[in-house]
């Protein structure tokens, strides 16, 4: 899949090596599946993802407004 989708960097994470990232991110499965555009995580999701189904989450990532996502954010915020 790394390859067939451009502009997608691929990671995994031991959160066995790496406990405080793991509850950082308040993982409690795995496999968990995250993106991150531009250090804001816009998915998450534990459990196996098949391969048309991660591409196709994959492309609505790349084509997510991310001035949009930020306003939201920081709306969220003001009103916490």
């Amino acid at each position: 899949m790394s390859e067939k989708i451009d502009g997608v960097t691929f990671a995994k994470i031991n959160t066995e090596e790496e406990q405080e990232l793991g509850g950082q991110f308040q993982i409690r499965s795995i496999p968990t599946l995250m993106i991150f555009r531009e250090q804001i995580a816009i998915f998450s999701q534990p459990g196996a993802m098949g391969e048309a189904d991660l591409e196709a989450v994959l492309n609505k990532a790349k084509e997510l407004d991310m001035a949009m996502v930020r306003k939201e954010i920081a709306e969220q915020a003001d009103k916490a």
